[in-house]
């Protein structure tokens, strides 16, 4: 069975803040509000896109309904899907990251909160899809991120196993998913929310993709295993 690198997709894999920040600022135009600087956005573009919604109305000071919410949500996912590519690109040097992890012997996949047909999308129109052996989302499995199944699923899907696996994201959910399925995790502590419960849960923590490697990896597999 093989070992498995599975990556986190926005704030890890790929920055889409400037697409989801556009859907956004699309949907708040359409409710005659002022656009959301992407700065702004950033911290929450990981967190789905009714999390967006929300954040957005209160800082105009506005509630957000359950009415308003579903077809502001409906707005926000078809403009998305639309111009889920536009602006979103890799982050700098994780594809030559990914290339050293399957020249080490590494499968790689993808475990993320998007929903599968989107996660799938964005990797095709970024050309990145063949890279993956399964691209699972938050509609794949019965349950998603921070539950293990998920991440034990990928993995599964991936024809690896876990011991010699590893989970990559940019948040505390990744951390506590890969702790909770008993799987090595690295922080990325330049993606959209490594805050200090992450940064102290995470096996390894890197601020740049060029230390990641196969030996790397399994490295900090190994110091996982001395955790337990």
């Amino acid at each position: 069975m093989a070992d498995v690198a599975v990556f986190d997709l926005d704030g890890t894999l790929v920055d889409t803040a400037p697409d989801l920040a556009a859907s956004l600022n699309h949907c708040l135009a359409a409710a005659g509000m002022d656009a959301v600087p992407l700065a702004l956005v950033r911290p929450h573009a990981g967190h789905g896109a009714r999390v967006m919604l929300r954040e957005a109305y209160r800082w105009d000071g506005r509630v957000l309904g359950e009415d308003e919410e579903n077809e502001q949500l409906a707005r926000f996912l078809g403009h998305y899907e639309a111009h889920i590519a536009v602006q979103s690109r890799p982050f700098p040097g994780v594809l030559d990251a990914m290339d050293r992890l399957l020249a080490g012997g590494f499968t790689l996949a993808i475990c993320t909160n998007k929903h599968e047909r989107l996660a799938a999308l964005l990797m095709a129109e970024l050309g990145l899809a063949d890279r993956f052996a399964a691209i699972c989302g938050a509609d794949t499995f019965a349950r998603r991120k921070p539950d293990p199944i998920h991440l034990t699923g990928t993995i599964d899907r991936s024809g690896g196993h876990p011991d010699g696996s590893i989970m990559i994201g940019d948040t505390i959910t990744d951390v506590a998913t890969a702790r909770a399925a008993g799987i090595a995790s690295v922080l990325v502590d330049f993606g959209y929310a490594p805050d200090p419960e992450a940064r102290a849960g995470a096996t390894a923590v890197i601020d740049d993709y060029a230390r990641l490697d196969a030996g790397f990896a399994r490295r900090t597999v190994a110091g996982a295993k001395l955790r337990r």
